[in-house]
């Protein structure tokens, strides 16, 4: 782009000691449907550069959408720079790249299609006759990000296009009203999407909701757990990743250091791994580092962080690729992508068969204190299994406790990993894609917390 020319040539006129651009073009289209009618259809267009220097040894960083504006702008960030900290930055990226996911383009179908279709599977869904839906809502998003990321050494363009679609259906049977939820996020362009996978989307929800109407509030009690992969999921990205994010371990704010046995047990594996093709993927991270993937927890020992340069270069390291940022605006900072356990060796099935306690599925929230290790999540949904059988279902439940003494209470691990769940991870006032997910695995001597005590 001739802007990003302009920018390039004036930066190094003014002799710094480092600089890089990024470029990002972002378009995004939503639409939501309430009940019979259309709440929302937008299309959202956004382009604008991100620069960050190295002046004198301080930092700075400034934003623009406006091209036009760019000297006054950089002008001033190097000004600012007179009042910062000194900072060490070090092994910057010299990489020159491309990564373009190929997919069906957005455009193929129309938006009147589009909102046809959602409008007429959220019609078919009011018609319930198992309870009463008091409310049913779609929502569908689309996006295609074009980034590009320039320094002196560096040169890299990415396009990365998602769907996501979000259900969530209200209903009441004999006076009880409950919510069932589900979703679905996925790399990629139409040929992930179709009229047929929503309308399983809105089922999955639907069958949550009926599960809760009929389901008895949860006793609070001491027990053993089966987790789902969604709470496996949960526990790798809130109780572990977020402690081996960098800047929380450069700021003493975590539990983990490196060489710490967090757990004896020896089966307890934690990846980050930004090269799978899921939520959380990407090729090159925003400060134009190649991302690998990163083994976080091995056999119970911390192993590694997750760096982007400023914190590696404190722990005189190199980054491995984990810098991220929501956008343009906003400063890269170290982040997870796609999270998870690795599997272990025990059948599903086999796990199930003598199995007394409980078995957790979905997220309703939580807390996570990353320095000492302690979290606390609500739970969605609860089975109590006797002998492989399910003989209740529970709802509002919740667990809670240290991390290292839920490790270390894992007594087995299935042999698979389910599917990856996606989602958006929020820190310094930043969201960002991540994706998640584990094997199912047994936890003994679990407290539960409910709505009345056993």
């Amino acid at each position: 782009m001739k802007e990003t020319n302009k920018i390039i040539k004036y930066l190094k006129e003014k002799k710094l000691d480092y600089y890089d651009i990024r470029c990002e073009q972002k378009t995004t289209t939503t639409i939501s449907i309430e009940n019979k009618k259309i709440d929302d259809i937008s299309e959202n267009n956004s382009l604008g550069w991100g620069i960050r220097i190295i002046n004198k040894n301080k930092l700075g960083f400034c934003y623009f959408s406006k091209p036009d504006k760019y000297k006054e702008t950089i002008d001033k960030c190097i000004e600012d720079t007179k009042h910062s900290k000194k900072t060490k930055f070090e092994n910057f990226s010299e990489n020159k790249g491309k990564d373009i996911i190929k997919h069906t383009r957005f455009e193929q179908k129309t938006l009147e299609q589009k909102t046809k279709e959602l409008l007429k599977i959220n019609k078919e869904n009011l018609k319930q006759k198992k309870y009463q839906v008091l409310f049913s809502n779609i929502k569908y998003q689309e996006s295609l990000v074009k980034k590009t990321f320039i320094n002196e050494n560096s040169y890299i363009y990415q396009e990365t296009p998602r769907v996501i679609v979000l259900v969530n259906v209200t209903g009441k049977k004999d006076n009880v009203i409950e919510t069932g939820v589900d979703r679905f996020g996925v790399i990629g362009g139409l040929d992930k999407i179709d009229e047929n996978k929503i309308e399983n989307i809105v089922k999955k929800a639907n069958k949550r909701l009926e599960e809760k109407l009929h389901a008895k509030n949860c006793p609070a009690k001491k027990t053993n757990i089966i987790i789902t992969p969604e709470i496996s999921d949960l526990l790798a990205h809130e109780a572990i990743g977020h402690a081996s994010e960098a800047d929380i371990i450069t700021s003493n704010s975590s539990i983990l250091k490196k060489g710490l046995k967090l757990t004896k047990n020896k089966d307890i594996n934690v990846i980050d791994n930004p090269l799978l093709k899921e939520f959380g993927y990407y090729k090159y991270d925003d400060e134009g580092v190649t991302s690998r993937k990163k083994q976080i927890i091995k056999e119970g020992v911390v192993n590694e962080y997750l760096l982007d340069i400023m914190s590696a270069t404190k722990l005189n390291l190199v980054s491995n690729g984990s810098a991220r940022a929501e956008s343009y605006r906003c400063l890269p900072i170290p982040r997870m992508s796609n999270t998870y356990f690795l599997e272990g060796k025990d059948k599903y099935k086999d796990m199930l068969k003598e199995f007394d306690g409980l078995l957790v599925d979905g997220l309703r929230g939580g807390e996570v204190d990353p320095a000492v290790g302690t979290f606390m999540f609500g739970i969605d949904r609860a089975y109590l299994i006797k002998k492989g059988e399910i003989k209740e279902t529970y709802k509002q439940a919740s667990i809670s406790g240290n991390i290292k003494t839920y490790l270390d209470n894992v007594t087995q691990i299935a042999n698979k990993i389910g599917e990856f769940s996606f989602g958006f991870c929020g820190k310094d006032n930043q969201r960002m894609y991540v994706a998640g997910s584990g094997p199912y695995m047994r936890v003994d001597n679990v407290v539960v917390g409910g709505t009345k005590h056993e």
